[in-house]
């Protein structure tokens, strides 16, 4: 009976910043696993430990409202730009 390879250090400290697409890169690079099964390892892992699950999708969530802010802000500034030059 085979054993579970177990998540590396390094990539549980990143999965703890919500760095869920790392976590897995790591596990790849250090078990020597495919990406599928790394991607399921680190679920399953997920998946046992529901608070560290909330905390990594709190993290990705806020990296998202981020992303929106910085895309909304060029937004604006192109249309202040569009009818500077408009005018």
């Amino acid at each position: 009976m085979s054993s579970l390879p177990h998540i590396p250090p390094e990539a549980l400290d990143v999965l703890r910043e919500g760095q869920l697409i790392e976590a897995i890169k790591i596990t790849r690079e250090k078990t020597g696993l495919g990406l599928k099964e790394s991607k399921d390892l680190i679920d399953q892992y997920l998946q046992a430990h529901p608070q560290e699950q909330a905390r990594v999708q709190q993290q990705v969530a806020q990296r998202s409202r981020g992303g929106v802010k910085v895309v909304v802000f060029i937004v604006v500034l192109l249309v202040i730009l569009i009818w500077w030059i408009m005018k």
